[in-house]
């Protein structure tokens, strides 16, 4: 343990057995005595006495070595790359081995506090939820591969408690008006794009990079996903009769980007949607309107190409049959 001593604080570690030499360091604060004092720990002074792996990378460097090594194999590699650049040059490009858990936690205070240059909007705590995971993996991935002996100074960091998001989906009504104004666009794609989002739940990018081969027996096989797991998702045969009229046998079904015909024709149909929630409200739509007619929450989750339940129990409480006992349950009901 580091001991306060009149110069500063004192770290003495003597291995065990009494073999090998002492290690004997002051330091000016508490806190740096005790960070060294863990590093040598998890360098090999306990039990056998090994010479102290000379780590003097800084932050940047382990950055760039995650990215050579396993982030380049990633879908978001290269834009989480970025991310991860623009972090480090704000902590100031730290010694690595000196990084802790405490020196994110003040780093993310501080941005909670600061405004994005391009809105004037605060940072968000989901993205600074998303950062913190982002630096945790490049020491967690690193000490997996043997690139970095020391403990993951991220590892059982607290993230920011985030409220659940209100489920935003289109009602009957609006579906009806949004598919008009669709069908009045100059896009001649957008359409049947939003119809195949709307008709199988798959998010925009899949639908509308869809290939001719993937449309087989009533059946939409979308590949390249998300999560990189294929899945099929049944359609009507009238679907499928509209999807492939007038279009080739093999290749891209839809030509031309849909996305700026989309907002166009929501905004046209005087929908509100919340920052965020575009296209993808399609795919919510999809899921909130299953579960309301009594759909199973599990073959959702297949249908919707969730890696976990619990991402896809927010729609849930849609079903008809949710919690439905509290109407007859509760001690009104049986005065």
């Amino acid at each position: 343990m580091a001991k306060k001593c009149p110069t500063g604080w004192k770290v003495d570690i003597r291995p065990e057995g009494r073999r090998g030499p002492r290690v004997r360091r002051i330091f000016p604060t508490k806190r740096e005595a005790e960070a060294f004092e863990k590093e040598q720990m998890a360098l090999g002074l306990k039990g056998d006495w090994k010479p102290p792996i000379k780590e003097s990378r800084r932050l940047q460097d382990l950055i760039d070595d995650w990215y050579s090594l396993h982030g380049h194999t990633l879908k978001d590699g290269p834009k989480r790359k970025v991310k991860l650049d623009a972090i480090c040059k704000r902590l100031g490009n730290p010694l690595a081995r000196t990084f802790t858990g405490e020196d994110f936690l003040r780093y993310r205070k501080q941005r909670l506090s600061e405004k994005l240059k391009s809105r004037d909007t605060l940072v968000s705590p989901n993205n600074l939820n998303h950062e913190q995971a982002y630096l945790s993996a490049v020491f967690g991935t690193l000490a997996k591969l043997r690139n970095w002996a020391l403990p993951n100074p991220m590892k059982d960091l607290p993230k920011i408690r985030l409220d659940e998001k209100e489920l935003i989906f289109l009602e009957s009504s609006q579906i009806r008006i949004l598919l008009v104004e669709l069908e009045n666009s100059k896009n001649p794609d957008v359409l049947m794009v939003a119809k195949l989002c709307l008709a199988t739940g798959s998010r925009w990018g899949e639908a509308e990079n869809l290939r001719a081969e993937q449309v087989i027996q009533g059946k939409v096989h979308f590949t390249r996903t998300k999560n990189s797991k294929a899945r099929a998702v049944p359609i009507s045969v009238d679907l499928e009769a509209e999807l492939r009229k007038g279009k080739p046998r093999t290749g891209r079904l839809f030509s031309k980007s849909c996305h700026d015909a989309f907002k166009g024709a929501i905004q046209r149909a005087g929908i509100q949607l919340p920052d965020g929630q575009m296209t993808h409200v399609l795919r919510h739509t999809f899921a909130s309107h299953y579960m309301m007619n009594s759909g199973n929450i599990l073959q959702l989750k297949l249908i919707l190409g969730h890696q976990s339940l619990a991402m896809t129990e927010r729609y849930a409480k849609l079903a008809p049959e949710h919690l439905a006992d509290a109407v007859t349950r509760n001690p009104l009901a049986n005065l």
